[in-house]
């Protein structure tokens, strides 16, 4: 079993080049205590590695935006984040206004209050009309599910509605209330079947883990630890083409 593990990484890790491993993967700075020094260090960073985007709170992401910070890299915000309950027209009045400044992609939370008392048209709904705003815009919309959060059968339910909203991606989760389980990647996956993409995100901070959830199908990894993913998978490299 340890060298089915070993070959199936190891093909992942010889699959991609340096860059086209960081194009899979979003480099998220939402903590509370991000300063503008932060944001500022790690859009050199996006910049230097060439992950997909920078994924920055909406006030950040606006300022880079309006400063013209980050005319190079993609921008991608939140909407209705972390938690997912805000109204259905304040999040619409969020993507637009981060649509409007040029963001190009959003990651959208699901109402899980709602969805967890069974109102699946409203949450339907609710997601659909801000991905309606995305696709106007021409931007890639993401649906957080807080997938550990969810029952298997939530878990069905709840990529549906992404499907059937129009997103682009189906995501794991904010990462706010607990790490993501490799399990649930998969799950997400096998639901997907090829419908929508796979976002995973929540807890990933090494290598091997985002590379066993590229191998599982996610084909984009949301993540805090993009540098040392990244050094961690040239390290990989380098041993497989001693």
């Amino acid at each position: 079993m340890d060298n089915l593990v070993y070959n199936l990484i190891g093909g992942i890790v010889d699959r991609f080049s340096l860059g086209e491993f960081a194009k899979l993967i979003d480099s998220t700075l939402l903590k509370p205590d991000a300063t503008v020094d932060d944001v500022l260090k790690s859009i050199e960073e996006t910049r230097r590695y060439g992950f997909k985007c920078l994924v920055l709170s909406p006030s950040y992401a606006v300022y880079v935006l309006s400063k013209g910070l980050a005319k190079d890299i993609d921008i991608c915000s939140v909407v209705g984040f972390p938690m997912g309950y805000a109204t259905t027209r304040a999040k619409a009045m969020e993507a637009e206004e981060l649509l409007s400044h040029g963001v190009k992609e959003i990651d959208i939370v699901m109402n899980i209050q709602l969805f967890k008392s069974g109102m699946f048209d409203a949450v339907l709904s609710d997601v659909a009309t801000v991905v309606d705003i995305a696709k106007r815009y021409g931007a890639i919309a993401k649906v957080i599910i807080e997938s550990p959060l969810l029952s298997y059968s939530e878990k069905v339910r709840a990529v549906e509605i992404a499907i059937e909203s129009g997103a682009h991606f189906v995501k794991t989760s904010t990462g706010i209330l607990s790490k993501t389980p490799l399990h649930d990647v998969y799950i997400l996956v096998e639901l997907a079947r090829g419908r929508i993409k796979v976002k995973a995100a929540g807890g990933f901070s090494n290598a091997i883990d985002t590379l066993t959830a590229i191998a599982i199908g996610a084909e984009r990894i949301g993540t805090s630890s993009a540098v040392q993913i990244v050094r961690e998978f040239q390290e990989l490299k380098g041993l497989r083409c001693r």
